[in-house]
């Protein structure tokens, strides 16, 4: 859009060359109250672009019929390095459009000096004063990049990116979808189209992985808790091939296993072989203690 009205502007330079600079204050005129195509300078402007004051530009070039009110428009003030466009469209006031403008290597919306303190090549900001978004769509897909002071979308103060449709939102690298965030929330990685909140084809690293669990089995400690024999567990392992309460190996294979679920079933084991434990210390001590009374006997 830069490139085509700066391109219009060279174009008029032949005529640039042979005109004068006249004064006229109000952009909006039309041919019958006087107004010609030209350059016109002014320190009182009137349909101007909005705040504009004490000296300005203006480039007119007019519809050839001085009825009407159809011309297209270029202005900028004295001061600074900001320039504005529109067509009146008939329109005396029709609102200035501002021309996006590279300065230093930076081009801002809504700010004449992008932030560039690092030192970029270039730079692209869109500064609001609460809230900016920048956007890329299709007929049917919105996608973008929002920063808001108060938090939008459920989501806290901050930077945010995703869809604004109903998409999901990918990261792609070496032109290869990486990471997936469906538009239920399942975030798949390495995975495209993830069943759980967070699906990972591969290994995960952690320093710590904290996981909640409900039913704690502490009561297996409970007067009331059952637990089998150790006759019982043997028969039932001699005709499953595993633990009792426990997932047999095809059914972690098929299904994968629950950490939260493991974590609390191998508590639960622990604690019923620390009460087999208990009652065989009971049973040795008793025993020790026949033993003893036996040889007393024999003395």
């Amino acid at each position: 859009m830069k490139t085509s009205k700066l391109i219009t502007l060279f174009s008029l330079l032949p005529f640039m060359a042979f005109t004068q600079t006249l004064t006229r204050n109000d952009a909006g005129l039309q041919g019958d109250a006087g107004a010609t195509s030209g350059f016109f300078e002014t320190n009182l402007p009137v349909n101007y672009p909005a705040g504009a004051s004490s000296w300005w530009h203006l480039l007119d070039v007019r519809h050839s019929n001085s009825v009407n009110n159809f011309a297209m428009q270029f202005s900028g003030g004295f001061w600074d390095q900001q320039l504005y466009f529109r067509k009146t469209a008939n329109n005396p006031s029709q609102a200035w459009s501002k021309v996006l403008t590279e300065f230093n290597n930076a081009v801002g919306i809504g700010t004449d000096a992008p932030e560039n303190h690092e030192g970029w090549d270039k730079v692209l900001e869109i500064r609001g004063n609460g809230s900016s978004k920048t956007l890329v769509s299709t007929n049917s897909v919105i996608s973008g990049i929002w920063s808001h002071e108060a938090g939008f979308y459920g989501a806290p103060a901050g930077g945010i990116v995703g869809t604004y449709t109903n998409h999901p939102f990918t990261i792609v690298t070496n032109q290869t979808a990486k990471l997936a965030v469906l538009a239920n929330g399942n975030v798949g990685i390495g995975i495209l189209n993830p069943n759980d909140k967070l699906a990972v084809n591969g290994n995960i690293r952690a320093r710590e992985v904290k996981v909640e669990s409900v039913n704690w089995p502490d009561y297996v400690f409970a007067p009331d808790y059952k637990i089998p024999s150790l006759a019982e567990v043997a028969k039932y392992i001699q005709e499953n091939k595993h633990l009792p309460d426990m997932p047999s190996a095809q059914e972690a294979s098929v299904n994968g296993i629950s950490v939260s679920e493991m974590l609390r079933l191998q508590q639960q084991k622990i604690e019923e072989l620390t009460l087999y434990l208990i009652e065989k210390d009971k049973t040795i001590d008793a025993l020790i203690k026949r033993v003893e009374v036996l040889e007393d006997q024999k003395k």
